[in-house]
């Protein structure tokens, strides 16, 4: 609490500001609604605007100017245009009288707004035809609005691809963490969202007009420029469980600064620390490219966390969030984004799982009780300046640095024996790209981008294992240590030339890189290392890539695409030194625009590098229970694949199609062979022919007019044949179907009460060693918002689980109550009301039997208190 009213405080007391209001009336002496007040500076530029209430009341802040007298002006349809010259140093109140205007029209078209609109390549969406009252966050108003997808991971796709930006009045303000927006601002500011088509916010890029990336603009309601908005929740658990959560929302867009503030503190099962990316690889042939890359981390204890329900209804956490972003304009050309965050997650989560390797005459069972703490942290700042010296030139610079300390605890008992896990791992990172963009002529754009990045991890496991010590021939009292560093430091450029002549698009780009990356790990018992255990690995490339981007347009609609990479690369891998060449094609040909959709058919190649952790000589142990090692490089991997896509969107109908083929073939991959033991696995790296799949997705989206029910069927299919080797002298091959299908509805009837509605069917086969097995899990939900009065809402959302013969079945009731003409508005949550309290999940696929059952968050009553300002 004290921070969230510190915090208020502060941002209030630092506003530098003069406010103007008063009255807008008629010659009657009454109150004029929706006038426009505007101020303005002695040049007529605008430094604030507002619109009267119902009573014809305005208010308006704006920071003061550095000229003496400023103009006000004041408009309505209807009537004659106002103005007044004023002193800018005091707050003051200014009242305004309007004559009638009188005007004699030929003619007088009345057309209603439109809930969908299209101009060109923007698509504008009015939010309140979409949205029932019920929706808490932005996300949750874009899950029901056509054209735009949000996957579970809070992803956002919009017209078949994922966006570039989610931008707010045409600002970015998040960059690629948008979701620091999407799930936290309120959805009640939210007026319209705008589709962008072949976005690109480059300005030079932007004249050759090549892009094909999408971004969602987010339109807010009248009455939020130039003034504070936002809201303070405040919540509590009533009975049962100890629940709360306590928010902040607070905002502020002017013309040359836009401020967003974002806190929240919860137990209700989110994770603060999903919202943010850990990182970005972008390749663009025609627009910005960036390069972001990670060391790996070596242990790892699970948190046994089920992905099948939601958060809210089986993860124990506590989450901490404090985000603070800001765009400010200095001048025209020039202009500072910046992104503050601190994340932190404090997770508790208690399973029991049992797991049978039936492996032909040699099974292996064994049982695990897991107690699991985890604490995380991830603070980070990402600083972005933006400046255009002339309209030939564009010059960016983006530095992110990051913090990311993690704890996790894990007591089990393996079979009977008591097991202790601690993991400490501190990572530092960070990154700094640079952008110049150079017109060249008309035709020819020249941009040059160097990166540079540097990511550290130290961990320190303490493992005290009975089965770990008798292994090792140590005392049973002991407590093994391993302790692991790894450093990745990497530096390079990339010049780009794009031509772009009439029917022929042609980027030619030369890129060098450096990239050094050390891993070490140490491995302790009685004070003493084991170096059988032990790795001390470098490893060194340096890169030269020529890239070459063909495309050719035969029309507007219709294009083929043409890309080829040639890439060599020292190789050095402890000082044992290898050349590599290799070439990556790709082609592909696009059908898009058209009446009946739009076509995409692709085939791709791509020839990579094992990495370091891949590469190492001795074995490391990667889990209590689980040591691997790497292999010698022989050949660079490669994978091929060929697609199909189809989408058709009808935003104004409602109605889309999006259907895609993939056959994936992966010629040579770095597999695994397992030795699994009682007590252990053993897991070696060998380079093998891969695997083959093929993956087909189809979505239909419909309105139906008439009975207003706009409804959603998906299925996802997927075929695949992988080589194993578990406890055998070669591979063998495993075969695997999955298939979903997925129908969801959602009801716009104009009635008290609507409905949200679905099925899911979910389908597993297995063939390995001669055994067939299956798995199959459905669920359904059903959600009714009733309309009780214009203040009061009522909420009831149902979900139902079948797994292995097994129903799970959750209820929630929410109640929502908004005076009239309050800043107020209550909310209370009863969650899970039968208090579910167990879940017991069963997997069988190729060569395993996996149960495992998890504690459940029993029910409880949330109040919930919100001031909006």
């Amino acid at each position: 609490m004290k921070f969230l009213i510190s915090l208020l405080f502060i941002n209030f007391s630092f506003s530098q500001e003069i406010t103007l209001k008063g009255n807008i009336t008629d010659n009657q002496n009454r109150g004029i609604q929706s006038a426009s007040v505007s101020v303005l500076d002695e040049n007529e530029d605008i430094l604030g605007y507002s619109f009267t209430n119902e009573n014809g009341e305005y208010l308006i802040s704006f920071d003061k100017p550095t000229n003496n007298t400023i103009i006000v002006e004041v408009a309505c349809l209807g009537f004659q245009k106002a103005s007044k010259k004023i002193d800018n140093n005091t707050n003051s109140t200014f009242n305004f009288q309007l004559e009638d205007k009188i005007e004699n029209l030929q003619e007088v078209v009345v057309e209603s707004g439109k809930k969908i609109r299209i101009e060109q390549d923007t698509t504008s969406i009015k939010v309140a035809s979409f949205g029932n009252k019920t929706e808490q966050t932005v996300e949750d108003i874009l899950k029901k609005l056509p054209g735009i997808e949000v996957l579970k991971d809070g992803t956002i796709k919009a017209h078949g691809k994922a966006i570039d930006k989610l931008l707010i009045e045409g600002e970015d303000m998040f960059d690629k963490n948008y979701k620091l927006l999407s799930k936290n601002l309120n959805a009640k500011v939210l007026d319209e969202v705008q589709i962008l088509d072949n976005f690109e916010d480059n300005p030079i890029f932007k004249k050759l007009n090549n892009s094909d990336k999408v971004a969602l603009n987010l339109k807010l309601k009248k009455g939020l420029q130039n003034v504070w908005f936002g809201n303070v929740t405040l919540g509590s658990g009533i009975v049962s469980e100890n629940r709360w959560r306590e928010s902040l929302n607070l905002g502020l867009l002017k013309k040359k600064i836009k401020f967003f503030y974002f806190g929240d503190y919860n137990n209700l099962g989110e994770k603060a620390t999903d919202l943010i990316n850990s990182n970005v690889i972008d390749r663009n042939s025609f627009g910005n490219d960036r390069f972001e890359y990670k060391a790996k981390s070596l242990y790892t204890i699970s948190n046994n966390e089920i992905q099948f329900f939601s958060k809210s209804q089986s993860v124990f956490n506590k989450a901490f969030l404090n985000s603070l972003s800001f765009n400010s304009k200095f001048r025209k050309n020039l202009s500072l984004r910046g992104v503050i965050y601190l994340a932190n997650d404090n997770q508790n989560q208690n399973s029991f799982a049992e797991t049978n390797y039936n492996l032909e005459s040699n099974p292996v069972s064994f049982t695990e009780s897991n107690f699991y703490n985890n604490k995380k942290t991830l603070a980070s700042t990402e600083l972005e300046l933006k400046y255009t010296p002339n309209d030939k030139n564009y010059i960016t610079n983006l530095f992110i640095l990051k913090n990311n300390p993690n704890k996790t605890a894990n007591n089990l008992l393996f079979n009977s024996d008591q097991i202790n896990q601690h993991s400490k791992t501190n990572n530092y990172t960070f990154y700094n790209h640079f952008n110049h963009t150079y017109q060249v002529s008309e035709n020819k754009v020249l941009n040059n981008y160097f990166y540079i990045g540097n990511d550290k991890i130290n961990e320190k496991s303490r493992i005290e294992s009975p089965y770990l010590n008798s292994f090792l021939n140590v005392n049973t009292s002991e407590i093994v240590t391993q302790q692991a560093n790894n450093k990745l430091f990497y530096i390079g450029n990339k010049s780009k030339l794009i031509t772009k002549l009439k029917k022929l698009d042609i980027t030619n780009s030369f890129q060098f890189e450096f990239n050094n990356e050390k891993f070490e790990n140490d491995f302790i018992a009685e004070n003493q290392n084991i170096p059988t255990y032990e790795n001390n690995s470098e490893l060194r490339q340096f890169s030269i890539v020529q890239d070459n981007t063909f495309r050719y347009n035969f029309s507007k609609k219709i294009d083929i695409t043409a890309n080829v990479n040639f890439q060599n690369t020292m190789f050095n891998n402890n000082n044992s030194e290898t050349n590599i060449f290799y070439i990556n094609p790709s082609l592909y040909f696009n059908i898009k625009k058209t009446g009946f959709g739009n076509f995409t058919v692709s085939y791709s190649e791509n020839n990579s590098l094992p990495e370091i952790n891949q590469l190492t000589t001795n074995f490391q142990l990667t889990d209590y229970r689980s040591f691997l090692i790497g292999t010698n490089y022989q050949k660079p991997l490669n994978t091929a694949t060929t697609s199909f896509n189809y989408y058709f969107y009808n935003d104004e109908k409602r109605y889309s199609i999006n259907t895609s083929l993939f056959y994936i073939n992966s010629k040579s991959i770095l597999n695994t062979s397992s030795n699994l033991t009682d007590d252990f696995n053993f897991n070696s790296y060998i380079q093998t022919k891969g695997s083959e799949s093929y993956n087909f997705n189809f979505a239909i989206v419909n309105y139906i007019r008439k009975i207003k029910l706009a409804s959603k069927i998906e299925t996802n299919n997927s075929w695949t044949t992988i080589p194993l080797n578990v406890n055998s002298t070669e591979f063998e091959t495993s075969k695997g179907f999955t298939n979903n299908i997925k129908y969801s509805g959602t009801t716009y009837f104009k009635l008290p009460i609507n409905f949200d509605f679905g099925y899911s069917y979910n389908y597993f086969q297995s063939d390995f060693q001669g055994i067939k097995t299956e798995n199959i899990t459905k669920d359904a939900f059903l959600n009714a918002n009733y309309k009780i009065s214009k203040t009061i809402l009522a909420e009831s959302n149902n979900s139902l689980y079948f797994v292995n013969n097994q129903s799970y079945f959750f209820s929630n009731l929410v109640f929502s109550y908004t005076p009239k003409e309050s800043r107020f508005s209550y909310r209370f949550l009863f969650n899970n009301i039968l208090n579910e309290n167990e879940y017991t999940y069963i997997s069988i696929n190729n060569y395993a039997y996996y149960k495992s059952s998890i504690q459940l968050v029993p029910r409880y009553l949330l109040g919930t208190v919100t001031f909006r300002f």
